[in-house]
């Protein structure tokens, strides 16, 4: 092998180590998910990174004004929306305002009723809701090209800790994989929805504190 080859197969493993792509989600719920909620709106929400630098940096940046607002309350429980000054939490919404945010909202009252009668099948459409919002924001990123739909990927999304189905983190990991990188089939309407991806998806569920 000569040398000019030499330096071409090095040229093309550093593009492959470029090239890795890396999506961070993390989610936390509002409401309830019951027939009986007063307020009849469930939601979840979050924020994207497309790096562990990005989220790195956002990790500091929160904390540090955690701190400060724990400082000035002289206090060092954690911080809760319902017990801040509008100051604090016009602060906490602004250090993150650059970051990419998601958020999808249910209306309770036109869930059938069937799903809200069983525990495993609210958990399941709770499954079924993280699906179609984190398809939706990587489908923007993809168009926004943040990401490229022609290279493998890895997700980590990260959860606030609630009950889950029977074998719910390796459903939810299995579902959001097969519809990103095979595509899924609706039955009921004879229709295919394409996969986003034309590599390998690779995905990791957490469930959080």
């Amino acid at each position: 092998m000569t040398l000019r080859n030499r330096k071409i197969k090095i040229q093309e493993k550093l593009v492959e180590v470029i090239v890795l792509q890396e999506l961070f989600f993390f989610f936390d719920d509002s409401g309830v998910l019951h027939k009986n909620n007063p307020v009849k709106k469930f939601v979840y929400a979050g924020y994207v990174f497309s790096s562990r630098q990005e989220l790195d940096i956002a990790k500091r940046k929160y904390r540090s004004l955690v701190k400060k607002i724990q400082k000035s309350l002289n206090s060092e429980s954690e911080l809760k929306a319902f017990g801040l000054e509008n100051k604090h939490k016009r602060a906490l919404y602004k250090v993150l305002e650059y970051v990419e945010s998601l958020s999808v909202v249910v209306d309770v009252s036109k869930i059938y009723k069937s799903i809200l009668e069983s525990s495993k099948s609210v958990c399941r459409y709770k499954d079924y809701i993280l699906k179609r919002v984190i398809k939706n924001k990587i489908r923007k990123l993809i168009d926004r090209q943040i990401i490229s739909p022609n290279d493998e990927i890895t997700l980590h999304i990260f959860i606030d800790e609630q009950m889950t189905a029977t074998d719910g983190i390796y459903g939810l990991r299995e579902t959001i994989k097969e519809e990103l990188q095979h595509g899924i089939k609706n039955y009921d309407y004879g229709t295919f929805h394409q996969p986003l991806f034309q590599k390998k998806v690779f995905v990791e569920v957490k469930y959080c504190d």
